[in-house]
């Protein structure tokens, strides 16, 4: 291949292929028309590596790859090898393909190019999106993607780039695949991938070394795991979609899975199969279940402590079963006793989805992890601790004070003094007043303190997953930046509380009491937010998708361009309320009060709307995916009203 110092940009290609007869050497390409939008610009998809074409000569067509970088010295070797295995071995799902070293001539040089059959179809994510509520197109789907991954194990290859734009749905409701610059064969066993795949579709730590015919593995299981959530819950997908660049999941969910959201929503889905996908991604995500790329290579019949030359392999495995039983039988044996009957442990155990335990909170264990399942061990017991020994050894610098009893007594305060640091993880604390005290970046997961006053508290970046804060009351407390994910704040009081980027996803705040509190950029997923109080809350670009706010109060509340996408909102006061730029797709909106709300370029795309009281002075100017029948719904109930804008409602939803 040339050489070439200067490779031409996307535009270079564009202007070259207007001129097929010119620009190409290859027979059917010279002869091919471009492809061009009803504008008469040339149409064209850009990858990481190729930018696409489409041109068409008859009834044929191709799609012509144009490498956007040089390629890899070794890529015709690759292509050919690819080719050759491919020609040998046939697969319906794969389309024919020819890499052309003298492809395209833009100014005065020639640049390699691949030739590929065109395929009509959809791409995947586009298609779900057209089917999201066909759960049987859906489930069929799923069925397909495996089929399609047992025919490619068969033959012992793999795509290396499994996502939503390398799979593509034709006319018939087949798949098809495109995008084969990260295919392996076995030929290339041994040679670095040219990519490593689209990163919402890969494990976290797939790298360059990771090339083998088990590559698709990780990425099949994620696309089959969506697809199977997607048809029991298709708001997943208004909830955690994003065009053209996943289905569900997104890197950062493999990377943490147990403080996903995704893998959060997918656990509570009532489905034995879906569940048990869920937990295998999740150990996945972790490195375990991966299996060996060539499960040949290190496997032995007979272990080597258990080596008898004399006899055949045959005998030898009868002979260490036969051992193996005795063995297992006289232990059992021995432990048979009333204080230790015989226990039956299950030979899987689901990964529970739950948060990681912090530094703090693994005792220092440098034993390696056993293969075999261990019994779910049980909650340490509390240890009583007086507040006095309590403040002396926090003095003395001891920080793990984690599962201890801390109960006040008269005259015992812990009022406005430093605990930063600290580690509480499992503790119980009752009876203490403990107003303005500091506890940043304080360890307080699965803590309970109950009826507790924490006015004015520091909580600021303090970890309080699955905490137990019911009925206390935080009032003006700092909880910026905090980790509060499935912990319990029912009829917590938590009046002008600063909860700035604070992550309560899938929180109970059922009657809580949050008042002029300040939950900008807060991330509030499946979070129960029933009947409570958000009278002027600040909830400025909130993550609120998939919350429950019915009977909720949010009179004044500011909810700009907050993310309320699949949230349920039934008998809620949403009057005087800011809801400009907001995203209500999916969103279900009964029995709304609207009075003087702001929805100037909120989206109602798919919004389920029904039985709305009063929209007084409610401001609708460019709201999107108003539909038709929806806004002549609006336009009834809209009167003459002047909103705060100076224009009136009716006006704002120019009714006719």
């Amino acid at each position: 291949m040339t050489d070439i110092q200067t490779w031409p940009l996307n535009i270079d290609f564009t202007i070259a292929v207007q001129n097929p007869q010119l620009c190409f050497a290859d027979a059917d390409l010279k002869q091919a028309n471009t492809t061009k939008n009803s504008r008469g610009r040339v149409l064209l998809w850009s990858g990481n590596f190729a930018t696409v074409y489409k041109l068409t000569k008859g009834d044929r067509a191709w799609a012509v790859r144009c490498f956007t970088r040089v390629p890899q010295s070794d890529v015709q070797q690759r292509y050919q090898l690819i080719s050759d295995y491919l020609s040998q071995h046939p697969i319906p799902y794969l389309v024919n393909f020819e890499f052309l070293a003298q492809g395209i001539l833009v100014k005065g040089e020639w640049y390699p190019i691949l030739k590929m059959d065109w395929v009509e179809g959809t791409e995947l994510d586009r298609y779900i999106g057209e089917y999201i509520d066909d759960s049987q197109i859906l489930l069929r789907l799923e069925r397909q993607l495996h089929q399609l991954q047992k025919d490619l194990q068969k033959v012992g290859i793999a795509h290396g780039d499994l996502q939503h734009g390398n799979i593509m749905v034709d006319e018939h409701g087949e798949l098809k695949l495109v995008d084969y610059d990260g295919m392996y064969v076995p030929a290339l066993r041994g040679t670095p991938p040219l990519e490593v795949g689209h990163p919402n579709y890969q494990p976290p730590k797939r790298s360059p070394e990771d090339f083998s015919d088990q590559l698709d593995e990780f990425s099949f299981e994620v696309i089959s795991l969506s697809l199977r959530a997607l048809a029991t819950e298709p708001n997943l997908w208004a909830t955690f979609h994003e065009d053209n660049k996943n289905l569900i999941f997104r890197q950062n969910d493999f990377e943490q899975p147990e403080s996903s959201p995704v893998f959060q929503a997918i656990a509570n889905i009532p489905d034995d199969e879906t569940r048990a996908l869920c937990d295998r991604l999740i150990r996945r995500c972790h490195g375990k279940d991966q299996k060996n790329a060539d499960p040949q290579a290190n496997f032995s019949p007979t272990p080597k402590f258990f080596n008898f030359p004399n006899l055949a392999p045959q005998q030898t495995l009868i002979l260490i079963s036969v051992i193996a039983l005795a063995l297992g039988a006289a232990f059992l044996w021995t432990r048979r006793s009333p204080s230790n009957p015989i226990i039956t442990i299950p030979t899987s155990i689901p990964v529970p989805i739950s948060p990681k335990p912090s530094p703090t909170n693994s005792p220092t264990n440098s034993a390696k992890p056993s293969n075999s399942p261990a019994p779910v061990p049980s909650s340490p017991k509390l240890t009583p601790m007086n507040v006095a020994t309590f403040q002396t050894k926090y003095a003395e610098g001891q920080r793990d004070f984690r599962y201890i009893q801390l109960t006040g007594n008269a005259g015992d305060r812990l009022q406005g003094q430093d605990f930063s640091n600290i580690d509480l993880s499992g503790s119980v604390i009752e009876k203490l007043d403990l107003r303005q005290v500091i506890l940043r970046k304080a360890n307080l997961d699965n803590a309970k303190l109950n009826k507790i006053d924490l006015r004015g508290a520091d909580l600021s970046n303090a970890s309080l997953i699955e905490a137990d804060l019911s009925l206390s009351n935080l009032a003006e407390a700092n909880l910026t930046q905090a980790k509060l994910l499935r912990s319990n704040l029912s009829q917590v009081k938590l009046g002008s509380a600063i909860l700035q980027k604070a992550d309560l996803m899938k929180s109970n705040l059922s009657e809580a009491d949050l008042n002029a509190a300040n939950l900008n950029g807060a991330i509030l997923v499946l979070t129960n937010l029933r009947k409570a109080n958000l009278t002027k809350a600040n909830l400025r670009e909130s993550n609120l998708a998939a919350a429950n706010l019915s009977d909720a109060i949010l009179d004044g509340a500011d909810l700009t361009a907050s993310d309320l996408r699949s949230a349920e909102l039934h008998l809620t006061n949403l009057s005087n309320a800011n809801l400009s730029g907001s995203n209500l797709t999916s969103a279900k909106l009964i029995l709304i009060e609207f009075a003087g709300t702001n929805l100037s370029g909120a989206n109602f795309r798919n919004a389920s709307i029904e039985n709305i009281g009063s929209i007084e002075s409610a401001d609708f100017s460019n709201a999107l995916n108003l539909a038709p029948n929806l806004r002549k719904y609006f336009c009834s109930l809209a009167s003459g009203t002047i909103t705060e804008s100076g224009s009136a409602t009716k006006s704002t939803l120019n009714c006719n």
